[in-house]
């Protein structure tokens, strides 16, 4: 379990620490040194534990029941209801899981603007093109079902 110290820090410490830690995210700006930072950064049981909260907010933004939540993540019903909670009244927090949403939706939209265009390479048979599809279909199915 995470613990916090007993000390107390005084406001504008506890405020210049926070936007000090905010700035850095912000600075990192290629996925590699952001996950070089976060295994740096956090513990082993941290990233777990953040990983599983944001797929909580996901899986609950795109209409995923608490059975669903609890048996893919292995997580309790009252984790999944302090996110719930946590979702419908922090309106900052709904704009970062629609992002998220939005570029699972194009990803899924490219998918299947690509499928239209599937026709097999000069050279190739059509059973390629069977084949192509039905790879396409079920990465378009994959997507759908991700979180």
């Amino acid at each position: 379990m995470t613990q916090i110290s007993r000390h107390k820090l005084q406001g504008d410490t506890l405020e210049r620490t926070f936007e000090l830690f905010v700035q850095t995210l912000l600075n990192i700006k290629e996925e590699e040194t952001t996950k070089n930072f976060i295994d740096g950064f956090f513990t082993p049981t941290e990233k777990i534990i953040f990983a599983k909260r944001i797929a909580i907010y996901v899986m609950l933004a795109k209409g995923n029941n608490y059975e669903m939540i609890r048996s893919t993540l292995k997580v309790s019903p009252p984790t999944i209801a302090r996110a719930s909670s946590h979702l419908n009244y922090s309106h900052n927090l709904d704009k970062v899981i629609q992002t998220i949403l939005n570029k699972d939706a194009s990803k899924q939209i490219l998918e299947e603007i690509a499928s239209i265009f599937d026709i097999p390479g000069k050279g190739r048979n059509l059973s390629d093109l069977s084949t192509t599809k039905r790879k396409r279909s079920q990465k378009i199915l994959r997507l759908n079902k991700e979180f």
